[in-house]
C-alpha cells in the first residue's frame, strides 16, 4: 500500500519539456495519471476505454469531443455520434474544476495555459 505525500510539481522531470505523463497508480484497469502540458500543447485525438474524471490542479485546458476532422488514426473504429451527442463541443476546464465523461468517445485536449491535470480512469 502506498502512503506518501507528493508535491505535484516535483513529479515532473523538467519544466523545459512540452508535456509529460506520469503514471501514479494502476489497478485492475483503473489508472491515476498526472499530466503536465505547456501552453498550446495538445494530446492528439484518442478514445478512452474507461470512464474518465479529469481534474485541473493548475492551469486551464480545452477538451473537444468527437472532432472527426482531427482524427489521425487509420480505421480506428470510432463511431460517429448521433445528433444528440456531444459532437464537436468544446469545454474549457479551469484550475480547481472536475470534468467527467464516459468511455469510448473520441476527444482531444489542448492546454490554454501551462497545466497540471490529474486523470482518473475507471
Amino acid at each position: 500500500m502506498l502512503y506518501k505525500t507528493l508535491e505535484v510539481e516535483d513529479l515532473i522531470s523538467s519544466k523545459d519539456i512540452d508535456r509529460e505523463i506520469v503514471n501514479l497508480m494502476e489497478n485492475n484497469g483503473a489508472h491515476l495519471k498526472l499530466i503536465y502540458l505547456k501552453k498550446h500543447q495538445e494530446i492528439e485525438p484518442h478514445m478512452s476505454h474507461a470512464d474518465v474524471c479529469l481534474f485541473v490542479a493548475n492551469g486551464e485546458v480545452e477538451l473537444v469531443f468527437n472532432d472527426e476532422s482531427n482524427c489521425t488514426c487509420q480505421a480506428c473504429g470510432c463511431e460517429l455520434p448521433d445528433e444528440n451527442d456531444e459532437e464537436g463541443k468544446k469545454y474549457k476546464i479551469k484550475k480547481g474544476q472536475l470534468f467527467l465523461f464516459e468511455k469510448n468517445v473520441m476527444h482531444t485536449l489542448k492546454a490554454l495555459k501551462d497545466s497540471y491535470l490529474l486523470v482518473v480512469k475507471i
